[in-house]
């Protein structure tokens, strides 16, 4: 039997105005496969239906990457369904063996486009237990800590929560070890860097806003960028970017609606700068960016990930500057040297007891 992966976001790159990282959602599927023994996969979008029909949607690119993750996907997944009626006739005539569902949440920005993804999230959750799927087999994926205590109360007896890179490998070892040897097969030229989420989490809820050195540290690369002659992209909303002071002609925006463009940025960028919230630091959680800097390779600069990577995380700007200036002086061995020394603290940090 198959099972039904469900998620915010889509398989196909899109030109749909949300935030998500769906670049890493083949590694992280293929983990599924290989963690639990799964064979194929159904994906679910919680995107409304309409919005999907109306979008642009364009394959991977002619690229070697776009090639291997074109491969990756025929292997795992079947026909997408995009109508919630037809995803809970599936579920109550039980014909999937586990439910794989994504995480989702009210928030000001569903809300504002009238969007209904949780309600759906939870009819899929209610029909499930009617039908007689077993905790074991209602698999709630909490891929960036975002459930609340009341949630995991409520759901307990229900429902099993898995967190990927803390419960199992948030990229498969198959798919890493393909885009890895891939990568090194390539060539990338000068030392250009990306940033890749929201920066003003203001409307977030409580606990979930980045770090306070988020805007300091894109400033000072912003700098550094502009004194090297290397490009600096910021992948974000348009209301993110021009709201940053200091922003130099070396610092591009790339709106996170153009995903074709987002996988060219991603493609040729060297540097994945990774600013994320401090509870994940706290929980050792990887967030997506890290996946996607390691399929796309690129060589993760992250803020506090001392648990992972010591050479490069950074606590301060003085230490921003140490590892910039090292990768910066860096020839092409020495900066392929750099990104295999990373993966294989990833490797041993997932080998090691959590």
């Amino acid at each position: 039997m198959k099972s039904l992966y469900a998620y915010f976001g889509l398989l196909d790159l899109h030109d749909i105005d949300s935030p998500g990282h769906s670049l890493y959602q083949i590694g992280l599927v293929d983990s599924l496969r290989e963690s639990f023994g799964e064979e194929k996969f159904d994906f679910y979008s919680y995107y409304p239906e309409e919005v999907i029909k109306s979008a642009d949607l364009t394959s991977f690119p002619e690229t070697e990457l776009g090639k291997l993750f074109f491969q990756y996907r025929t292997q795992l997944f079947d026909q997408p369904i995009h109508n919630i009626g037809k995803v809970i006739e599936e579920i109550a005539e039980k014909k999937y063996s586990k439910l794989y569902l994504k995480a989702r949440f009210r928030n000001l920005s569903t809300l504002s486009k009238k969007w209904k993804d949780a309600r759906d999230f939870d009819r899929i959750i209610e029909c499930a237990i009617e039908a007689g799927y077993l905790k074991n087999e209602i698999i709630i994926l909490d891929t960036d800590l975002s459930l609340s205590d009341k949630f995991i109360e409520q759901t307990k007896d229900f429902v099993t929560i898995l967190i990927p890179s803390i419960d199992f490998p948030g990229i498969s070892n198959m798919f890493l070890v393909d885009c890895v040897k891939l990568n090194l097969s390539q060539s990338k030229k000068g030392v250009s860097s990306v940033f890749y989420g929201n920066i003003d989490t203001s409307k977030y809820k409580s606990g979930n806003s980045k770090s306070e050195i988020l805007e300091d540290a894109l400033s000072w690369i912003s700098r550094y960028h502009w004194s090297h002659d290397e490009d600096f992209h910021l992948i974000c909303k348009r209301n993110d970017f021009d709201s940053l002071s200091n922003k130099l002609s070396s610092t591009h925006h790339v709106d996170r609606k153009n995903r074709v463009k987002i996988w060219e940025t991603l493609e040729s960028s060297r540097i994945m700068v990774n600013v994320t919230k401090e509870k994940y630091n706290d929980r050792r959680f990887i967030p997506a960016r890290i996946f996607e800097a390691m399929i796309f390779g690129m060589i993760p600069v992250s803020y506090k990930f001392d648990f992972m990577c010591p050479a490069f995380s950074f606590d301060t700007l003085e230490d921003l500057f140490e590892i910039y200036t090292y990768l910066g002086e860096c020839d092409k061995s020495g900066l392929e040297q750099a990104y295999k020394h990373f993966i294989n603290s990833y490797l041993d940090h997932m080998a090691s007891p959590q």
